[in-house]
């Protein structure tokens, strides 16, 4: 009786462990099968899409993708400047690049990175132009032969997307950089001299002849909304520093977006990642993930406590990838920027959907046309 029931048991476990073998055995052709199917090689590890960015607001979806998902197959490049990423793209060791969308733009106009291709749209709200209560700006009127700060995340921005966006939204109203006196400078350098109203020249980067106090700065959101809470305290000389001017307000005449969004940010992608199967299935998750943090950010703008999660997981984002050049961004300061409506995102509007005017936009910001092959709506 004994020697059968062991007998059936280890039957039993035959049968099991050949029904096992067959489960791996379908498993691994299945996974070979979805390799093939998706152009990719059939290994265990997929390969990573390298996205290049400065410390944009672009780059906050991508953080809170990356921490939600450590699997997500995207290796983000960090650099500080525009040409730095353009660098990075050229040489080949970027695969995509999270910009303003002049920058993109101003890079394949220029044959910096010919074959880039805006895929997808996404950050519409953020320019502004600070200034202190007590200065009484109300346009760029009032700031003619004045001092103007325009800052960059870590450095001055000269050449890129702060000084793309400014210098058109200077010549929509009527007036050129020579209208005033200009001073690029980094967040970290410009924040103090218009806070403590410092001589414009106490910095190296400024024209000595400069030596008159800021009248306003120039910046993107949330350091925009940083600096608003940072002028509450009783010890600057500035006082109050609000939004005297709204850049997205200036550009009229646009019908395919509100009248106060302009599409200023998102994810542009070589052609020749592109033109690979296996690099559009690696896009494709990447622009997936990054749309789906998108509508997570907005959606949470109505809840507090999950507004908060999302913005230390950005606030720490930013540190990891861009703490070495010096650059934080508290969490609270990204949730006031999302809640108070002065940092926009969406997902709704595919550049096939706003093709006609984005064209014009950015022809007017660069000064010159991108080429048809720029837009790829994905």
């Amino acid at each position: 009786m004994k020697m059968h029931r062991k007998h059936h048991q280890m039957l039993r476990c035959s049968r099991l462990l050949q029904r096992v073998s067959q489960l791996l055995a379908v498993s691994f052709l299945f996974g070979l099968a979805s390799a093939h199917a998706a152009g990719l090689p059939a290994s265990a590890t997929p390969v990573s899409l390298d996205v290049a960015a400065t410390p944009n607001p672009n780059v906050f979806p991508l953080l809170l993708a990356m921490s939600e998902n450590p699997s997500l197959a995207v290796n983000l490049l960090p650099v500080t400047t525009s040409g730095a990423a353009a660098t990075e793209l050229a040489s080949g060791a970027a695969d995509a690049l999270l910009s303003m969308t002049y920058v993109a733009a101003q890079d394949v106009t220029t044959g910096q990175v010919p074959d880039l291709q805006l895929v997808s749209v996404n950050f519409w709200n953020g320019f502004y132009m600070m200034a202190p209560r007590g200065a009484h700006v109300t346009g760029f009127a009032s700031l003619v032969g004045h001092g103007v700060l325009v800052a960059g995340p870590t450095s001055g921005g000269k050449g890129g997307g702060p000084d793309l966006i400014f210098q058109a939204a200077a010549r929509r109203a009527g007036y050129s950089v020579s209208s005033f006196d200009v001073c690029y400078l980094s967040v970290m350098q410009a924040v103090p001299l218009l806070l403590q109203q410092q001589p414009m020249n106490a910095s190296s980067a400024c024209d000595p002849e400069y030596s008159e106090a800021p009248m306003a700065l120039s910046l993107v959101e949330p350091a925009a909304t940083g600096l608003v809470m940072d002028s509450m305290s009783s010890t600057t000389q500035s006082g109050l520093v609000v939004r005297a001017i709204s850049f997205q307000s200036l550009f009229t005449g646009y019908a395919e977006w509100p009248q106060d969004e302009l599409p200023h940010g998102g994810i542009s992608v070589r052609g020749s990642v592109l033109a690979s199967p296996a690099g559009r299935v690696r896009v494709n998750a990447f622009v997936t993930a990054y749309r789906a943090a998108v509508d997570e950010m907005m959606n949470a703008t109505r809840n507090p406590i999950r507004l908060m999660r999302i913005s230390e997981a950005i606030s720490a984002g930013i540190t990891r990838y861009y703490g070495q050049y010096g650059l934080s961004v508290p969490p609270v300061v990204v949730a006031a920027a999302l809640a108070s409506g002065h940092l926009v995102y969406r997902t709704d509007l595919s550049v096939n959907d706003i093709h006609g005017d984005l064209n014009s936009f950015l022809t007017e910001v660069v000064g010159s046309e991108p080429p048809a092959s720029f837009y790829h709506a994905m």
